[in-house]
């Protein structure tokens, strides 16, 4: 019995996927309320991929846990890193710091914010463009 290509890779793209979205939330932290539903909005978009996957309800099991241990060893790496900060930084030191943060994440915010989806067109074209041109250099 041989397996599909996409049934075979399809948890470890599935997981590869999910990482900048478990990363980028906790990254972000949210309220309470917020938090639940970026939970329930993480949830849906896995069990779409699970779905679009064709993954059996015991892969889909396998996988929750998977992600649920990635999640707990990311919470324990995260409070780790923050006790070593802690060592490191006062607690004004540490408030200074997330205050600059949050003032440069702001000011790229504002100076790219409205040009985002223009500028993913143009990364689509040049990523194009750059494609051709690294034919040409390997052609030549």
């Amino acid at each position: 019995m041989t397996l599909s290509f996409r049934k075979m890779f399809a948890p470890a793209l599935l997981a590869a996927a999910l990482v900048p979205v478990a990363v980028s939330a906790q990254a972000n932290p949210h309220d309470g309320q917020n938090r639940e539903q970026v939970r329930e909005r993480m949830q849906e978009q896995r069990q779409e991929v699970y779905q679009r996957a064709e993954l059996d309800a015991e892969k889909q099991a396998a996988l929750e846990e998977a992600n649920a241990e990635f999640f707990d060893a990311m919470k324990a790496l995260h409070d780790e890193h923050e006790a070593r900060v802690g060592e490191i930084l006062t607690e004004q030191e540490q408030q200074a710091v997330k205050d600059a943060m949050r003032e440069v994440r702001d000011e790229r915010r504002s100076e790219h914010g409205n040009q985002r989806g223009q500028h993913r067109g143009e990364r689509g074209q040049q990523s194009g463009d750059h494609a051709e041109s690294d034919d040409a250099v390997t052609t030549q």
